[in-house]
């Protein structure tokens, strides 16, 4: 049983970098066989092993865990991670919108594959009962999860500049104005807070268990993954050093938030 289920994520895990060559080939003129290469492959299992644990352990079925594990995946591996791209020049405005576009692509097709591939389209989706929350709390909650992610990200940038000073050659007339730095984190800073209240509200979990899941997906699917595969955008010292401090950041940044946002379950026979 197990084995026919590590089949199956491998099986999803190229299902990614052919849709990535479908694209390629239906949209653009320059198609290559990039998105094939070993890996890219890797990365994708990576990122398919997360997504099948939450869809393993999800409270959801059919369309709505579709539409959940699209909302994951995309903002999380790809519209939030194209957006700081943008503003630190790495990628300019007509490549970061056929990334976003890809990724919608990408995504939309993925998730409902994944579902299906994983057995999880039929049956009734199950309403977990949790401990009641006030508006005000959940307001204060997501705003300092929000503040949050912007003590970390400043955290995480300052240490890595410290200690790999090439960091500031690669950068060198690219970083962005220090209030569009910070200001764009508030944004990103919800949207990690809303994919970790869909994920909490979803899992059939410990508490401890949402809380490394979480940890991980902000980890690995938006960050160390989508850095594995060799690109034109960073070469791979640049990338090695951004996966270890968006792995650690993104990691902490999950746990914490989870139990922020976290309530307590009422149906816990579920």
């Amino acid at each position: 049983m197990k084995l026919h289920y590590y089949l199956k994520l491998l099986v999803a895990s190229i299902i990614i970098p052919v849709l990535y060559f479908i694209f390629d080939a239906l949209f653009l003129s320059d198609t290559t066989l990039d998105s094939l290469n070993l890996w890219a492959v890797v990365s994708n299992v990576f990122i398919v092993i997360l997504l099948g644990f939450y869809v393993s352990n999800s409270s959801l079925r059919g369309m709505k865990l579709a539409l959940s594990v699209f909302f994951i995946y995309y903002i999380i591996g790809h519209f939030n991670i194209l957006i700081e791209a943008y503003i630190f020049n790495v990628t300019d405005r007509a490549e970061t919108t056929k990334e976003i576009l890809q990724g919608l692509f990408i995504a939309s097709i993925f998730a409902p594959l994944f579902v299906l591939l994983l057995n999880k389209w039929e049956g009734s989706s199950e309403a977990l009962q949790f401990k009641k929350r006030s508006v005000f709390s959940w307001i204060w909650r997501g705003a300092l999860g929000i503040f949050i992610y912007l003590i970390f990200y400043i955290g995480a940038g300052m240490i890595l500049q410290a200690t790999y000073p090439d960091l500031m050659s690669f950068y060198e007339g690219k970083l962005p104005a220090v209030d569009v730095m910070i200001f764009t984190q508030f944004p990103r800073g919800l949207l990690f807070v809303l994919v970790a209240i869909l994920m909490l509200r979803t899992l059939k979990l410990p508490q401890i268990k949402k809380a490394l899941i979480i940890g991980l997906v902000f980890s690995v699917i938006g960050g160390i993954a989508p850095l594995i595969s060799p690109n034109e955008f960073m070469p791979a010292n640049i990338r090695m050093v951004h996966g270890i401090e968006v792995g650690i950041s993104n990691f902490l940044y999950g746990m914490t938030l989870a139990y922020l946002l976290g309530q307590e379950l009422l149906n816990k026979s579920a």
